[in-house]
């Protein structure tokens, strides 16, 4: 029995260090494209230099290829995310809707690290961070639309 039982944590041992010592090939080539910005955002974009770094990094979430790539990709994004708090927001983009959508971001961010951490599939929150990155940048799209003046419409006789 004594030998039985040595044997059978021999074997569990092996098993779980081959389960942690295989990197997971990851395949996020089919996520979708992130939205561009329009013109007069993306020119104010590129006077904030915190969200232009954040920006820039995001696009390589379609480009990880292994579990702690992706994993080093996310803990930078939220080191990015942070600093567009500490370095505040441009006049344009400093309102409460624009918060509302980074610290979404943030959320999912937060939460794809943690089903790494768990050893968990990520791909589902990683398309979450997509979405709610690309609902950032449509706030801040629709921050530099004109807004209509309804008098405008109005019949002056």
């Amino acid at each position: 029995m004594a030998i039985l039982g040595v044997l059978s944590c021999r074997e569990k041992q092996v098993e779980k260090q081959e389960a942690t010592g295989v990197s997971v090939s990851l395949d996020y080539s089919d996520l979708p494209d992130f939205r561009p910005l329009s013109i007069k955002a993306d020119s104010i974009v590129k006077e904030w230099p915190a969200f232009d770094a954040l920006d820039q990094r995001m696009a390589a979430l379609k480009l990880v290829v292994s579990l702690p790539d992706l994993k080093m990709l996310i803990s930078e994004l939220i080191e990015k995310e942070g600093a567009i708090l500490k370095d505040g927001y441009p006049k344009d983009f400093n309102t409460p809707e624009v918060k509302s959508r980074q610290r979404l971001l943030r959320t999912y961010l937060l939460k794809t690290q943690t089903l790494i951490d768990q050893s968990q599939d990520p791909k589902v929150a990683t398309l979450e961070t997509i979405e709610a990155f690309n609902g950032l940048k449509d706030q801040l799209n629709r921050h530099t639309v004109a807004p209509v003046n309804l008098n405008d419409f109005n019949d002056v006789r």
